[in-house]
């Protein structure tokens, strides 16, 4: 244990020594280090404004993403319940899937996208 310490204080040692050699080298080499300006916010191009009404999301119940997923309901309420498949509850309160987590679940069980 004890030589395993003085091990690692060796190595955090010459870890410091080699980064205040670069740094030093950076320094010396004044391409590497210019200085950068940002410009001013007013000359930047403006993004154009966001429509307010924002597309509707995609929610599937129980039975639509077990067939997405290829697997029993069952298997989605448990995955659900293991924190591997996200959920949404709508309005109603019920329990709904998002088209991005199912995909994400998707390529966490077959390895590929669908």
């Amino acid at each position: 244990m004890e030589k395993d310490i003085y091990l690692i204080r060796e190595t955090l040692t010459d870890i410091h020594r080699l980064m205040e050699e670069f740094v030093m080298l950076q320094s010396a080499d004044r391409n590497c280090c210019r200085a950068v300006t940002m410009p001013d916010a007013a000359l930047l191009p403006q993004k154009p404004e966001e429509p307010t009404e924002s597309i509707p999301e995609t929610l599937s119940n129980r039975k639509e993403a077990a067939d997405f997923l290829l697997v029993d309901p069952r298997t989605v309420t448990r995955y659900r319940i293991n924190g591997k498949l996200r959920f949404v509850l709508n309005d109603d309160g019920q329990i709904r899937y998002r088209r991005e987590d199912l995909q994400a679940c998707y390529f966490w069980k077959w390895g590929k996208n669908p």
